[in-house]
C-alpha cells in the first residue's frame, strides 16, 4: 500500500474562527471549523487523489521538505498530512 506524505498549511481566518489547509504542492484544500476536522478532511482529499493518481497512471509530484513549506508560509502552523492508498 503505497503511502504519501506531503506538508500541510493550516490557516486560521479571524473573522469566523475557521480553518483553512492548504496543501502547496498539490494546490489541495480542506477547510472546517475544528482543527482536526481540517486534517482529517485533508487527509480524505489526499488519498483521493492519488488513488486517482495511482488508477490512471499519472505522475505523482514530489512533497516539498516540511522546513522548505514552513519558511514560505512563516507565522503559519505547518505539519505532516499522510494518505495510504491501495493499490
Amino acid at each position: 500500500m503505497p503511502k504519501f506524505t506531503y506538508p500541510i498549511v493550516f490557516i486560521m481566518n479571524p473573522d469566523t474562527g475557521a480553518y483553512n489547509g492548504f496543501i502547496p504542492d498539490l494546490l489541495i484544500f480542506a477547510e472546517g471549523e475544528e482543527l482536526e476536522k481540517v486534517y482529517e478532511q485533508a487527509q480524505d482529499i489526499l488519498q483521493k487523489f492519488f488513488e486517482l493518481q495511482t488508477k490512471y497512471q499519472k505522475e505523482v509530484p514530489s512533497p516539498s521538505t516540511l522546513d522548505e513549506v514552513s519558511a514560505k508560509w512563516t507565522g503559519y502552523k505547518v505539519s505532516l498530512v499522510t494518505a495510504n492508498v491501495s493499490a
